[in-house]
């Protein structure tokens, strides 16, 4: 079977973006990207990856697209990691939490409310299938593979506010049979009691949440799998060969700062 990478070591290491690969299947034209032509940066290289020939770029791509290039998708500029540096995504938000909590980071550096109301994605979608970037996130990946895509569906256009309330709802689903004994069966010498590992997640969720500690410990949940990596990373596009496309998903392993 495939190996779990383990929440807390270094994910971009070669050996486990090898993992990350392992599970996929052979390219289709449903699976082969054909916009945007370059690969997306590595987020933890901190890097600024603006167009090289020109100081802009078209608003909701990301790998960031020249000014003036046209493009056949545009994500709302709050919900994409950010152009100037990945690791510090314009929108500042534990996915533990409820999307009202998210909140914006301007180029000012002020952190302010965020309006949720704005449409996801341009031009409009009634459904959007969001998938891992197992570029920047192998283990959430792996996940995403095993529990399906993210799938945001409202008939007048989906809105920042249902993206997030989808990602939100997915995380917060109660692990399975089946997903336990993927994580007991994910025992290895990196990670020697996967049980444990899972049970400090669980306990860093009990006291971050808003639900009585009892209660949140009853069960664990998605979330938990993922270790440290709660804090949105931004959802870039990718459209492919048969014309489909999705949004990838990014989670980093950061804390969110506590605003109100």
């Amino acid at each position: 079977m495939t190996p779990i990478p383990f929440p807390t070591v270094d994910l971009r290491a070669p050996g486990w973006r090898h993992h990350a690969w392992t599970h996929c299947h052979p390219p289709t034209p449903a699976t082969t990207p054909c916009w945007p032509a370059e690969p997306p940066p590595p987020v933890d290289s901190n890097l600024v990856v603006l167009p090289l020939d020109s100081p802009n770029w078209v608003p909701g791509t990301f790998p960031p697209q020249p000014f003036g290039t046209p493009v056949p998708l545009h994500v709302h500029p709050a919900l994409i990691p950010n152009p100037l540096n990945p690791s510090v995504p314009p929108l500042q938000w534990d996915v533990l939490h409820a999307s009202e909590q998210a909140r914006l980071y301007t180029g000012r550096g002020i952190i302010k409310r965020a309006n949720l109301s704005d449409g996801a994605v341009y031009p409009s979608a009634e459904k959007i299938w969001i998938c891992a970037d197992e570029e920047n996130c192998p283990i959430l990946a792996y996940w995403i593979d095993v529990w399906g895509p993210i799938v945001v569906e409202r008939g007048a256009g989906a809105r920042i506010i249902d993206v997030l309330d989808a990602v939100h709802a997915y995380f917060l689903k109660p692990l399975t049979r089946r997903d336990l004994t993927l994580v007991r069966r994910s025992k290895s010498p990196v990670n020697p009691d996967p049980i444990e590992s899972l049970d400090r997640a669980a306990f860093r969720r009990a006291g971050d949440c808003y639900d009585l500690y009892e209660v949140a410990m009853r069960e664990y949940k998605r979330i938990d799998v993922l270790g440290t990596f709660r804090k949105w990373g931004g959802v870039r596009p990718v459209v492919f060969m048969d014309g489909t496309w999705r949004l990838f998903l990014n989670l980093l392993p950061y804390e969110v700062p506590k605003i109100a």
